[in-house]
């Protein structure tokens, strides 16, 4: 009711040997009880469930919560709603009658916009960081991680062209852009579009409605959807997402998640700029790391105090780094030290080039000038330093410490943001399993394995809470035993 986590004693009575509703015999000395473990889950649930709606107004049909338990179950067992949502009816209680069609929950979600789902996910945040707080986490200044994950795209979009839209016959197009364009024009009702200007259907130039409709339909089914590294995950297309994650041992959680359209500078700025500033809503934050992939752009430097410059309120006073690529003008400065730099490369302790007031950025493009210090380390895995430019990498930081030794300490401190990446591909496991082209069912699948990942973490601390353990280390409640909890006993929690 006041969006605490449940009581200890409600879980737990004072007679550390005996628990309410169960026996002496039934007890395991060494961790927590199935029945202990179920009431977690369905308490920190209630963080989850009350924040998402579908909007279906006042209709009493189906309960209110048969939704999102079905998506759990989806989730948890990666299956879809289609087949999954099949194998729940087993679970599902006997008044619950016939479960929604897949397409029903489809519909629900693609009538929620990118804006509600992000808003809910926001609100459900808000309730579990108020929780984890109630029992001591994020009681200290936070570091925060910042990345990109992708999650793979199976559905069809993905080798046709607009202009194999326009000409779906031409004998130039392989057998399997053939094959493609023909199914998504059948799919996606682009038979309006056929013939058309490549140009005009990519920017849905049409006066006719119908045309542009279909234009519209083809920008939406595809959008957030990119070619990758052939490295990232044997993925060759997928949808792309910016996340934020509070990178602490004690309790990881994925707080932030906005979709990626592009890759420029404005719109991976803009995702630092909500990041941050959702993390300071929540807690005080100390370090802010970032992937590579917002280290390019001068507009995400500017989002930060650096050096002795005048402190302006459209400006984080908080520290930051971020990997660099080793493009030509970053290697020639610290890695192979060319120019003036202010720390060079010794052997000893602290084998650091030290770059500061490094400028970049266009004033012709508008992109504005921005500043930051570069720091060439040695890579985690290597004990020696052999050769200065293969055997070390390169960070930005507006750090200020003048020591090396300080500075390499600090920069170090980037090995927590890989923290994230161990929660991207957990939060994987909870995903609901689609073929679908549309975004919205995606980011709403994302959304909520994040919000299952965060409370399994929720669920292991305040379980550890309870044995007098330390939060951080090896979850104690096994991914396999979460899983049972939510799939076996989740109940409706209006």
């Amino acid at each position: 009711r006041h969006t605490h986590l449940v009581e200890m004693h409600e879980l737990w009575s004072e007679n550390d040997d005996v628990n309410p509703g169960e026996s002496e015999e039934k007890l395991d000395p060494d961790g927590l009880t199935k029945e202990q473990i179920r009431r977690l889950v369905n308490e920190l649930m209630r963080h989850v469930c009350p924040n998402i709606s579908f909007q279906r107004g006042k209709s009493k049909e189906i309960r209110k919560n048969l939704f999102l338990e079905v998506i759990a179950h989806c989730g948890l067992t990666n299956s879809s709603v289609y087949g999954g949502g099949d194998v729940f009816d087993i679970y599902a209680c006997p008044e619950d009658g016939e479960l929604p069609h897949g397409k029903t929950f489809f519909d629900h979600m693609k009538g929620l916009r990118l804006e509600e789902m992000l808003e809910m996910f926001d609100a459900a945040i808000e309730s579990m960081v108020g929780g984890a707080q109630d029992i001591g986490l994020y009681d200290r200044p936070v570091d925060i991680a910042i990345d990109v994950t992708t999650v793979e795209y199976t559905g069809i979009g993905k080798t046709f062209s607009f202009e194999t839209i326009a000409d779906p016959d031409n004998d130039d197009w392989g057998a399997r852009e053939r094959s493609e364009v023909k199914e998504a024009i059948e799919e996606w009702d682009l038979e309006p579009i056929v013939g058309e200007d490549p140009a005009d259907i990519k920017h849905a130039n049409f006066d006719d409605p119908d045309k542009r409709a279909a234009a519209k339909r083809v920008r939406d089914c595809v959008q957030w959807v990119n070619g990758t590294k052939k490295q990232d995950e044997d993925i060759e297309y997928g949808f792309q997402f910016a996340a934020a994650a509070f990178a602490e041992h004690t309790c990881p959680m994925i707080y932030g998640v906005e979709p990626i359209d592009s890759r420029s500078g404005e719109e991976l700025a803009n995702h630092v700029s909500q990041f941050v500033e959702r993390a300071q809503d929540l807690v005080v934050v100390d370090t802010v790391y970032m992937d590579a992939a917002y280290g390019r752009c001068s507009e995400v430097h500017n989002q930060f105090h650096y050096g002795h410059g005048f402190r302006t309120a459209d400006r984080f006073d908080v520290e930051y780094v971020v990997k660099m690529e080793e493009r030509k003008r970053v290697k020639r400065e610290v890695l192979e030290e060319r120019y003036k730099i202010d720390h060079r490369f010794e052997e000893g302790d602290t084998p650091l080039s030290i770059k500061r007031n490094y400028g970049f950025g266009d004033h012709h493009s508008g992109s504005g000038n921005a500043h930051t210090t570069l720091v060439a380390i040695g890579k985690w895995d290597k004990d020696d330093i052999e050769d200065k430019e293969t055997d070390r990498v390169v960070f930005a930081t507006n750090h200020q410490g003048d020591d090396p030794a300080d500075l390499r300490r600090f920069i170090n401190g980037y090995r927590d943001r890989w923290i994230i990446e161990n929660g991207f591909k957990e939060v994987k496991k909870f995903l609901a399993d689609t073929r679908s082209s549309d975004h919205r069912p995606r980011l709403f699948y994302f959304l909520f394995a994040i919000l299952l990942f965060n409370t399994w973490m929720l669920v292991d601390r305040l379980a550890k809470k309870r044995l007098g353990m330390e939060f951080a280390g090896e979850p104690l409640i096994k991914f396999e035993v979460f899983v049972a909890a939510v799939a076996n006993f989740m109940r409706p929690v209006d």
